[in-house]
């Protein structure tokens, strides 16, 4: 059976884009070291093109881009990590005394009896697996120390070379085709990097809002641990439809410990907040990436599953290269037909 060209195009692309995903396979610090440089050369390619937009010279916004993230990336770290670090130890002691005075049984003031119950048996269940999952982890700081420098190093130095060659490496791709493939192939890569970087940069500032306004509203209403948690709603924004759930968790056990009432303002201010942050993604994106929840959710369970959370990281990334994919290859074949 003789395939036609969109047909033979689908397949080379389908073919590279397997052997890039079989790089976690054979090492996950690798691939991740991979991700994080391309979603950062995204995000200062994109800068860049911003700079250039006001007459800057693309070599010259180009370096700009570069040398200002790569300082508010190291500068965020230095600031950031020894703090949380040290926090996450205090909040393991806060946790243990939250479960065992039960605080969390004022939100069940005037409840059955039964579904007191119940939910005491779950909490007490919870406790001693998230007491050692944190201590787990604050027992391999050292370790995590170590690949921590080794992946800053590899990152940083990825990034200066990639971002220079970037629109280089770009149009070299369609050099893996055959030659009769080459101009569908550069369409479907231009459309495909334009979409990622628009998301990579939408996702930043959003959870960069995020970050900083649920450290300002901790710090209003007098709720503790506020670097640890706002730290965490940062990170957690990164991750699709399930990351503002985990975000939520240890914000509402911080949170009864505070009071009820301000529990339920600072819920309903992380409300607000999220909703701007929406509209902040939003207007970035404008008619970028539209993806299908369906297609989203399914790529964040496959790839969780299977890459752990760096593939959590790159599940609605896929599914932009699903849908590009599709438009680019398959539907024309299909409405040919």
């Amino acid at each position: 059976m003789k395939l036609s060209p969109n047909l033979k195009g689908a397949l080379f692309s389908a073919v590279y884009f397997i052997i890039f995903i079989s790089i976690a396979f054979i090492s996950r610090d690798v691939f991740a070291i991979i991700i994080f440089t391309i979603g950062f050369v995204l995000a200062i390619n994109l800068i860049a093109k911003g700079l250039n937009r006001l007459k800057i010279p693309m070599k010259i916004a180009n370096i700009i881009a570069l040398i200002s993230s790569l300082f508010f990336l190291y500068l965020l770290l230095v600031l950031l990590i020894p703090t949380v670090i040290k926090e996450i130890s205090n909040f393991v002691v806060f946790l243990n005394d939250f479960f065992q005075k039960a605080q969390w049984k004022v939100l069940l003031q005037n409840q059955p009896e039964n579904i007191v119950d119940n939910i005491e048996n779950f909490m007490n269940s919870l406790q001693p697996k998230l007491i050692e999952l944190l201590s787990n982890f604050i027992e391999l700081i050292p370790t995590y120390g170590q690949r921590a420098f080794t992946f800053l190093f590899f990152l940083t130095i990825g990034t200066i070379y990639f971002s220079f060659y970037f629109e280089s490496f770009k149009e070299k791709l369609q050099y893996l085709y055959p030659k009769s493939l080459r101009k569908t192939a550069n369409e479907f890569y231009n459309e495909t990097f334009n979409q990622i970087e628009h998301y990579v940069v939408a996702t930043l500032l959003a959870s960069a809002f995020v970050g900083v306004s649920a450290f300002l509203a901790m710090s209003f209403l007098g709720i503790k641990y506020q670097l640890l948690l706002s730290f965490w709603a940062a990170v957690t924004n990164f991750i699709p439809v399930i990351g503002v759930v985990l975000e939520f968790i240890p914000m509402i056990i911080v949170g009864v410990s505070s009071g009820l009432t301000t529990m339920l303002l600072f819920l309903l201010i992380m409300s607000v907040i999220h909703g701007i942050a929406f509209i902040i993604f939003i207007s970035i994106m404008k008619d970028y990436g539209r993806i299908n929840p369906v297609i989203t959710i399914f790529s964040l369970l496959i790839l969780g599953s299977i890459i752990s959370l760096t593939g959590a990281l790159i599940a609605v990334p896929t599914a932009m290269i699903i849908k590009v994919f599709w438009q680019i290859y398959i539907k024309p074949e299909l409405e040919r037909g």
